[in-house]
């Protein structure tokens, strides 16, 4: 072989191994890729609902077809959760399985990309336990009305469909008047308001015997109307509260 040849091979080895050097400084981003191409990685805090507090939690994660994707994991209140290797424009479901809390899903559809990705995505956790109460944030009625607010038909939803997940779990309903009426007139528009969301969770799959309503017969002590007039289109809507009875 002349010298001529051996200096143009020499050259090609040169110019391949400064090729795979850059590859792997890039991470090897281009062979993996290539080999199983593009992924996302989704990651975030669980956060106590009523504290929003980071906690530990353990989770699964499902895709679209309701398969699991490995094993149960454990969210750490120092640094959340991570989940790798998801692929870009799929949805998937983040399950809560841990006995500490309500079971819960958590739905998110990756972006759709051609590089790797990274998702932030917080989610929330209700502590299983008897006597525990939660307000409905924002108030599912209008002013003075007793029938379910239109737009908050995906809230009410999220909370029957929560109550699906936990079938051993009793609930309480408690509505509070807008305003100061007398005693039995506030305990009439008490009971149709929470008779009316009993009867949306009922539609959504809840039974009704898992569904107990209390009536009150005044404003709501804890967050009573103001004092003063509020700002211009914020209007003051009596509380409504959910007690888990049973678990």
């Amino acid at each position: 072989m002349n010298q001529s040849r051996m200096g143009i091979m020499n050259t090609a080895r040169f110019v391949l191994a400064t090729m795979l050097l850059l590859v792997v400084a890039s991470g090897g981003t281009a062979i993996a890729q290539s080999a199983i191409g593009t992924v996302t990685t989704l990651s975030g805090m669980v956060l106590d609902q009523a504290t929003l507090l980071p906690v530990e939690a353990n989770y699964g994660v499902y895709d679209a077809q309701g398969k699991k994707i490995g094993q149960s994991r454990i969210a750490s209140a120092s640094d959340g959760y991570l989940v790798t290797g998801l692929k870009p424009g799929e949805r998937y479901v983040i399950r809560v399985e841990d006995p500490r809390y309500l079971k819960q899903e958590h739905g998110i559809t990756m972006p759709p990309s051609g590089t790797y990705t990274e998702v932030s995505k917080d989610i929330t956790v209700r502590k299983l336990a008897a006597g525990s109460t939660f307000a409905m944030t924002p108030a599912p009625f209008d002013l003075k009305k007793t029938d379910v607010k239109s737009g908050t038909e995906d809230d009410l939803r999220m909370l029957a469909a929560m109550l699906v997940m936990n079938p051993s779990v009793r609930i309480q309903v408690l509505c509070y008047p807008d305003e100061d009426l007398p005693a039995k007139r506030a305990e009439e528009v008490s009971l149709q308001r929470a008779s009316a969301l009993k009867s949306f969770l009922q539609k959504e799959g809840v039974s009704a015997e898992r569904i107990s309503v209390k009536a009150a017969q005044s404003t709501d002590p804890l967050n009573p109307p103001p004092v003063r007039k509020g700002a211009k289109g914020k209007r003051y809507i009596g509380s409504v509260y959910i007690t888990m009875t049973d678990v």
